[in-house]
């Protein structure tokens, strides 16, 4: 699969989650994704949809120009 899989289905903005040293998500979010819960991404990465524990990442929402 690629990210254009997770935009069709509307996941469009693009989100940095990090939690201590050396975890890194680079993650596709619904726009008003709500960051305290868990939340549904796709991980640009691993090319899949995951489930995120909101709580235990610092989520920077990067700029989609």
């Amino acid at each position: 699969m690629t990210d254009n899989v997770a935009v069709l289905d509307g996941y469009t903005q693009e989100v940095h989650a990090f939690a201590g040293e050396g975890l890194e998500l680079y993650l596709l979010v619904q726009p008003n994704t709500d960051f305290d819960d868990y939340f549904k991404a796709w991980d640009m990465d691993a090319q899949e949809f995951i489930l995120v524990s909101g709580w235990m990442f610092n989520v920077e929402v990067q700029n989609n120009h």
